[in-house]
């Protein structure tokens, strides 16, 4: 990587009440092979102390800019998370070539950003790509499992020209999936890169409770207008994971609660078929 030009990269960090691992991502953002050019960390109604606190710690480092955002709004997933990082894209001062979205409570090892640039160089057609997460739970080494070409919304990097042929991201529940699709559906490939991987500080969706989480996720499916059998087909493999059993019956909840209030969809007529079309196919291989 050395050889080539310098690669025009940017990082947008959402932060709310994470101060605490967004130090330790810091500490892994300085000590990239390939640090980024710039760094926008939204802080997302942060307290005053913590605020000042964390721009005099930073302040040293001339790539990296701390923002706020105060709306007195509760912490939520999904469309609000997209909105805070819009905040951040719409501040950021450098030209870009890629953009990261990377989550406060990631820890990255040293060569993480070298080691995707090398797979975005190897694949021309990549416009999203992410590594996987492991977690460590009582003392065991995890990794969170997701389909290959799902990039993880806590790590998503995307290429300039995907991302304008996408529209940026959307403020939507989802729009970590929303992207996927609207990637797929105009020729791109969206890779998840499992031998790139990155210490995830908490289980997915756990910030706000696991059993919220999973209510969220089925409320999500909904949004995006999952091919039903996929949702049931989903639900029941959540029952085998953490929280046992209640996990899928809430996250199926989560999926009649929006057919009941007719939430608005997330995707597209023609995306939505894309979709389900992809979804039809996952279960055909699984049945067979």
């Amino acid at each position: 990587m050395g050889s080539h030009k310098p690669i025009r990269h940017v990082v947008v960090t959402p932060c709310r009440n994470d101060e605490i691992h967004l130090r330790k991502l810091f500490n892994s953002m300085a000590n990239q092979t390939i640090t980024p050019s710039e760094w926008i960390i939204v802080l997302h109604n942060p307290k005053e102390d913590i605020l000042q606190s964390l721009k005099s710690d930073f302040a040293s480092v001339k790539w990296i800019s701390i923002i706020s955002e105060n709306d007195d709004s509760k912490r939520k997933r999904g469309s609000q998370i997209a909105r805070i990082v819009n905040l951040g894209i719409s501040n950021l001062s450098s030209k870009w070539e890629y953009l990261s979205k990377i989550d406060a409570d990631m820890i990255l090892p040293n060569d993480y950003f070298e080691r995707l640039f090398v797979e975005f160089n190897n694949h021309p057609k990549l416009g999203i790509a992410s590594g996987s997460c492991y977690l460590i739970e009582n003392g065991s080494r995890k990794i969170e499992k997701v389909s290959k070409s799902h990039t993880r919304g806590g790590l998503k990097t995307y290429k300039r020209k995907c991302y304008d042929q996408i529209s940026g991201i959307r403020e939507v529940d989802g729009w970590d999936g929303v992207d996927n699709i609207s990637a797929q559906m105009r020729g791109w490939e969206t890779m998840n890169f499992s031998k790139i991987e990155v210490f995830h500080g908490r289980r997915t969706g756990s910030s706000s409770g696991l059993l919220r989480g999973c209510f969220e996720s089925g409320n999500f499916a909904h949004s995006m207008r999952y091919f039903f059998p996929f949702i049931v087909a989903r639900s029941i493999h959540q029952m085998f994971r953490k929280p046992l059993l209640l996990g899928g019956i809430i996250m199926f909840s989560g999926y009649i609660y929006g057919v009941i209030s007719r939430k608005k969809p997330s995707l597209s007529k023609d995306e939505a078929n894309f979709l389900n079309k992809l979804q039809k196919n996952r279960l055909m291989l699984w049945w067979r």
